[in-house]
Formats: structure tokens, sequence, C-alpha cells
């Protein structure tokens, strides 16, 4: 019976990927997916959890050496070297990436955002790291429910924008069955995120809600109070 039950939520799994991608699953939830394939045998979800626990992070876990991810039990070389791969090809990934469009207003940045979430899940997010010159220098995909789940996502967020030298953000909320009206639980997200990355000298300088092919700054309507960061 539990190996039926692994099997299913597996399969769940791979179906919420392969519909909606990597933003519809938390970090540990990609891990224990990605852990399937090398191996199929096992229980992965408690492994990916293992790993959370230990090194932190699904990028800390990708950016550890082989010798180390065997120390946790239940990750043989073989798993731990399909690590390394992943982590290898991400690297290959980033650096033959294209340059993205300058975002130098708040329409560019309205349909910026409207082009990225399309027909998406409900819920989808997405940040865009902002230059002085208002240029993308980067983006980091999640899930609002995977956010206020727990604070593992919101480190690996952190991480992510530390790495990366940004010091500004805007955010981009999904709603694609719903006028793009903020509802509470995008003001608790946005409250969050302003909080949290204020802390470290990153600012939110606007927050798009994208719904029914039409896109809301909350900037633009006067819907809260963000910092005025001079260019």
């Amino acid at each position: 019976m539990t190996d039926k039950l692994h099997i299913g939520h597996r399969e769940r799994l791979r179906q919420r990927l392969m519909t909606y991608g990597a933003d519809a699953l938390c970090e540990h939830e990609l891990l224990e997916l990605m852990l399937f394939y090398a191996l199929p045998r096992i229980n992965t979800n408690e492994l990916a959890h293992a790993l959370i626990n230990e090194f932190g992070t699904l990028n800390n876990i990708l950016n550890t050496s082989v010798d180390e991810l065997t120390k946790v039990k239940g990750v043989g070389r073989s798993a731990a070297e399909f690590i390394r791969l992943a982590a290898v090809m991400c690297e290959n990934y980033e650096a033959n990436a294209p340059e993205y469009d300058k975002l130098p207003d708040i329409d560019s940045l309205c349909r910026f955002f409207l082009s990225y979430f399309g027909e998406g899940a409900d819920e989808l997010c997405l940040i865009v790291c902002l230059s002085d010159g208002l240029g993308i220098t980067g983006k980091v995909s999640f899930t609002a429910h995977c956010l206020t789940e727990g604070r593992s996502e919101l480190r690996r967020i952190a991480s992510m924008l530390l790495r990366g030298g940004c010091t500004r953000i805007a955010l981009g909320i999904s709603h694609p069955n719903r006028p793009p009206v903020p509802d509470d639980g995008d003001f608790a997200l946005l409250c969050m995120l302003c909080e949290k990355l204020g802390a470290i000298g990153i600012s939110v300088e606007d927050c798009v809600i994208c719904g029914r092919d039409k896109a809301f700054s909350m900037k633009r309507s006067g819907a809260f109070s963000f910092r005025e960061v001079k260019p």
C-alpha cells in the first residue's frame, strides 16, 4: 500500500511539472522528483527532506561535492554524481542564456509579466532583478504557497538575489482565472518580501498582478506604498 502511495505521489509531481513547469513545485519536491530518476526504487521524498535538512537549500545541495553528499544516509555515489551532473547542466545553461530586455516603465513591466505567465497556474510568482538602468539581470520563480509554507523557499530566493548582487526587484503574481485585482494573500506575500528583502538591502519596485490577459500595477494604482528609489 505504501509503495502505491509513493508511486501515485510521484506521478502527481510529474504531472504538475509537465503541465505547469518547475514553478509549480517546492524545491524539496523538485529534488524528490529529480532523485527518483537516479533512485527509482527508493522513497525519494524522505531522502529529499534529509538533504534539505542537512544542507538548507536546493542550491546548496547542487553546489555540494560528491563526497559530502554521500555522507547523507541513503545517498550513494551514483545519486551524488547525478546531483552534480544536474548542477553542471544548470551552470552551462546560465552561462549560455540570452540577455533580457530592459523595462524602462510600468507598461513595459506589465507586458513582460503578461508574456511570461501566459496561461500558467494560479499563484505562480516571478521576481525580476533590475539593474540601475532598469534592465533585467536575473529571474527567480516560485509559487506563493511554497513561500508561505516555510522558510527554506525564502532563504533560497534571498540567496539567489544576494549571489547575483541584486538590490532592486519587481514582483509578478499570476491569477489567470480571475480579474487582476490584488487579494489579501497578494498583499501578505508582498509585505513579507518587502520586510525580509528590505532587511538585506533589496527594495521592491513594483508588484504586478496578472489575470485574464490584463495586468494591474500596484505602484501605479497606489494600492501599496513602495519606497522611492532613485535610478
